[in-house]
């Protein structure tokens, strides 16, 4: 098996299904597309989404937000 990388930048992504029917009209050809960004994970996914539910409950006056004091504390 041949093993070959091929760095891209973002603007050329449409060579990308080129290659891929290339590469599966192969017998025994596989491809795999690996982004170097990741992105975000779940969990700071979740945080955002925590967060702006918090601020958005602070803006309506239901949640009192943190003082100053609170903050320097921690």
């Amino acid at each position: 098996m041949t093993t070959i990388t091929i760095h891209l930048p973002e603007s050329d992504s449409g060579i990308i299904s080129s290659i891929s029917e290339i590469v599966r009209g192969v017998k025994g050809g596989s491809i795999n597309i690996d982004n170097d960004d990741d992105g975000f994970t779940e969990s700071e996914i979740s945080s955002i989404k925590r967060s702006l539910k918090e601020a958005a409950l602070i803006k309506s006056g239901d949640l009192k937000p943190l003082s100053m004091d609170d903050l320097w504390d921690e």
